[in-house]
């Protein structure tokens, strides 16, 4: 199995503020790459997100398998977001919807495949 490459670093305090989550469950949250990968990932794109747009773009930073990350995003990444009400998943149609950006990297990184969410709408 590949080494994750790093994901871009997360504003805590930003994210804490915009989601609600408290801190200490952020922390655990936020130390897995993928799910930040996946915040960044979905921060940057015009919800809603399919699962395999998603996947793709994190396999793609990741340097990992696209079937083994969305197999880790929707039994561990997803559901664990869903819970702490930070996004919206639908696990029988594979819809994901972040209503706002909750994190902003020094890297961030997009994939055409994902609508843009930057422009004169966009959540600081």
């Amino acid at each position: 199995m590949p080494t994750p490459n790093t994901a871009p670093p997360v504003d805590v305090e930003r994210f804490v503020r915009l989601t609600n989550v408290p801190l200490d469950e952020a922390y655990t949250l936020l130390a897995n790459p993928r799910t930040r990968l996946a915040l960044h990932a979905l921060s940057a794109a015009e919800p809603p997100v399919s699962v395999t747009e998603l996947a793709a773009v994190v396999a793609d930073r990741d340097g990992a398998d696209e079937r083994t990350v969305e197999a880790s995003l929707v039994h561990v990444v997803l559901p664990k977001l869903a819970g702490a009400d930070v996004l919206e998943y639908d696990g029988e149609t594979g819809r994901i919807r972040l209503e706002r950006p909750v994190v902003a990297a020094a890297d961030p990184f997009t994939d055409p495949s994902l609508p843009d969410r930057s422009g004169p709408n966009a959540s600081p």
